[in-house]
């Protein structure tokens, strides 16, 4: 007489290869996971930069009232757990040399994780400078 079943073998064997699979699959799932997050601050810092460029125009090219994020009308940074942004008057004393920073602040964060864009509205140019997580990502 035969039992219908698996042996304890048999499922060891099973558990062993998903737990093999499962370590092999997580760490690049949580890298997406930081690229996407990169990215969310990314273009939060290309709003601010953009907002700054509107506001220098709209005051006849004067840069006062332009480089806090409380002056810039309609612009807030997100409130999220995983960034800390960075943007004040001391970053951005005049419009050739205007910096917004955000540095990952979610789990496995390294003081290398910030990105820095940096705008020459003279120039009309921004600058970007990537660390850490954000070196992942294009352009």
């Amino acid at each position: 007489m035969y039992k219908n079943g698996f042996t304890l073998i048999e499922v060891i064997i099973v558990v062993i290869i998903i737990g093999v699979l499962a370590a092999i699959a997580m760490p690049r799932v949580t890298n997406q996971v930081n690229t996407t997050k990169a990215v969310e601050a990314y273009r939060q810092l290309g709003v601010l930069m953009r907002k700054v460029q509107e506001c220098y125009i709209q005051n006849g090219d004067i840069m006062a009232g332009c480089n806090e994020v409380t002056a810039l009308s309609g612009y807030t940074f997100p409130v999220t757990p995983n960034f800390t942004y960075n943007f004040n008057s001391s970053l951005c004393p005049d419009a050739n040399n205007c910096v917004g920073q955000a540095s990952f602040s979610g789990t496995n964060a390294n003081a290398a994780d910030v990105i820095t864009l940096k705008l020459d509205i003279s120039a009309g140019s921004i600058t970007k400078t990537k660390g850490g997580i954000f070196s992942t990502l294009k352009n």
